[in-house]
């Protein structure tokens, strides 16, 4: 099984790339977005495509992970297209409930906006070896942190950026908005890994 990394993502996986991404931060996209095809139209209208890094096998896209810098993400999203695409008051609410998930990312920072790998890959080193490209990018740039955040649902990805060097900065407990917002989670934990 040969896995090829890029430093970009290539047109002809935009659409798989949404789809796994969507599918990946699901529990944090679709309560806001909603999970009908408006919400993977509206992230694929707003990707930078040169603020991740993917893992190809077969010519399919079986991971990716969204870089975040201090001048834009991986996914973009805009009023402009949220007002298109949801309505003038859905567009408006469903911008208000992205800044709630929305990480502020200082000057010697990289923020990983999400991981994504393909169900069928899991467990094979992709999703860490993503991380490690991200690391060489942060060391080339001379970048202090990489930072990431991780649910209270999630505890195995918490384990896995725990071994990685990853440690937990601050938890910023949601209760009661989840309930009202519809997050199936209670609080996230915004972990950091210091740079050699």
């Amino acid at each position: 099984m040969q896995v090829d990394y890029l430093d970009y993502l290539p047109d002809d996986l935009r659409v798989s790339a949404i789809r796994l991404y969507f599918n990946a931060l699901k529990e944090k996209l679709a309560p806001i977005l909603g999970s009908d095809g408006r919400a993977q139209e509206a992230m694929a209208n707003n990707i930078a495509t040169d603020k991740c890094k993917v893992a190809i096998c077969n010519k399919k896209l079986v991971g990716i992970i969204g870089i975040q810098t201090n001048k834009r993400g991986f996914v973009n999203p805009n009023l402009k297209t949220m007002v298109r695409i949801y309505g003038s008051y859905g567009g408006i609410l469903r911008m208000g409930g992205l800044a709630i998930l929305h990480h502020t990312t200082g000057n010697d920072e990289l923020y990983v906006d999400g991981i994504a790998v393909a169900s069928e890959m899991r467990g094979k080193g992709i999703g860490s070896h993503l991380l490690e490209m991200l690391e060489q990018v942060a060391l080339n740039k001379r970048v202090k942190t990489i930072s990431l955040e991780v649910t209270d649902t999630n505890p195995r990805a918490k384990a896995l950026y725990q071994r990685l060097g990853f440690v937990p900065v601050k938890t910023q407990t949601l209760w009661p908005l989840n309930l009202f917002v519809g997050f199936p989670f209670r609080s996230a934990t915004l972990m950091a890994k210091t740079m050699g």
